[in-house]
């Protein structure tokens, strides 16, 4: 189990990059129903404008890697887009696009670095039911949401780094990583504890950075004037 927040940064390495569009595809088909069959071939546009939006709050792009030329399309790293795999994710669970984006901003660095320690040893791809060793290579992400903030001790929120919407910032307590299904249980059973900590949202990361590189590297290009 290891706390957020460790920098990350890749340096005199070529990595490859994919446009929008192959971003969009490889999310959809990672992250969608599959008793969606065929409709989950191509994203509705719906989940272009969500991507977009997510775009609005620094996500996965901070403005100064953003294309800087008008008719340039902004380019998109794995790990950038495993930032926006995450972040859809979070929001699928009920946060709003707010806290998404304050709790992505902060992590970004620790998210980016784990994703790169994941795809050394990656979990398998396909759907099929996973040996013992291969559900060992797990990696899970949790904290706590805490929307009544008043069951909590008061702070100075104007000091809170990376926040920039309107009132409070969002309150969110205990973010760790946990490897393997034991620590898992482990985790839960001195997390959920003593009535106040009586939630967490946990989000498995192993698998989806594995079927989320592989839809990356396969990819489709969508010409020019669809998905900039």
């Amino acid at each position: 189990m290891d706390t957020l927040m460790s920098p990350f940064e890749q340096k005199g390495v070529l990595v490859a990059t994919y446009k929008k569009s192959q971003a969009l595809y490889a999310l959809w088909r990672t992250l969608s129903n599959p008793a969606l069959l065929g409709e989950r071939e191509r994203p509705p546009a719906i989940f272009s404008r969500r991507f977009d939006k997510l775009l609005s709050v620094d996500i996965p792009l901070l403005p100064e890697e953003r294309a800087g030329q008008a008719g340039q399309d902004n380019q998109f790293t794995a790990d950038q887009v495993f930032l926006m795999a995450v972040a859809l994710v979070i929001m699928d669970s009920g946060l709003g696009l707010g806290a998404t984006g304050f709790f992505i901003c902060t992590a970004r660095e620790s998210l980016k670095q784990r994703y790169h320690a994941i795809m050394e040893r990656p979990m398998s791809w396909l759907p099929e039911k996973e040996s013992s060793l291969e559900k060992d290579k797990r990696v899970y992400l949790l904290f706590q949401n805490k929307d009544i903030q008043e069951f909590y001790p008061k702070y100075d929120w104007s000091k809170v780094k990376g926040w920039s919407g309107k009132g409070r910032p969002p309150l969110i307590i205990n973010p760790v990583y946990v490897s393997g299904l034991d620590d898992l249980k482990t985790y839960l059973d001195t997390c959920l504890q003593n009535g106040t900590h009586n939630h967490v949202l946990v989000i498995e990361l192993a698998k989806m950075a594995s079927v989320l590189t592989h839809y990356l590297e396969h990819a489709p290009i969508v010409t020019r004037g669809r998905h900039k």
